[in-house]
Parts: structure tokens; sequence; C-alpha cells
């Protein structure tokens, strides 16, 4: 039984890879998915770059409030 099954998904497994692999449709489809996942990441990693720096910046300008005698924004 297990033979029978592992013959059966061998043998679907090719028949949908040569099938996929030999489609346009599906060609054009995983080069658009791949394009729009890497540039969702490019996106993602620069929004988080920004944010970063930001977070940096706000950072700096409280420590130097506080060692001017300013409050910060812990209230100290």
């Amino acid at each position: 039984m297990s033979f029978v099954n592992r013959l059966f998904s061998y043998v679907f497994n090719e028949l949908m890879v040569n099938a996929l692999a030999n489609s346009r449709t599906f060609q054009r489809f995983a080069v658009k998915s791949d394009a729009l996942m890497k540039e969702a990441a490019a996106t993602d990693a620069a929004e988080m770059a920004r944010r970063a720096q930001q977070a940096a910046q706000d950072l700096s300008k409280s420590v130097f409030e506080q060692s001017k005698g300013g409050k910060g924004p812990m209230g100290s």
C-alpha cells in the first residue's frame, strides 16, 4: 500500500512539475509574484530603516534635552 501511494505521488508530482514548467501563464505568474515579493520586502526594509532613524533622532533629542536640564519624555 505504501509503495503504491509513493508511486502515485511521484508520478503526480512529475506530471504537475512538467505541466507547470511548460506553462507560459504559470511562468508569468511566477515572475510577477517574485517581483512583487522583492518589492514588498524592499519597501518594508526601507520603512523599518526610516522608523529606526526617527527613533534614534528622538532618543538623541531627548538625551540632549535631559542633559540641558529640560524634561525628557520620561518626565525627569
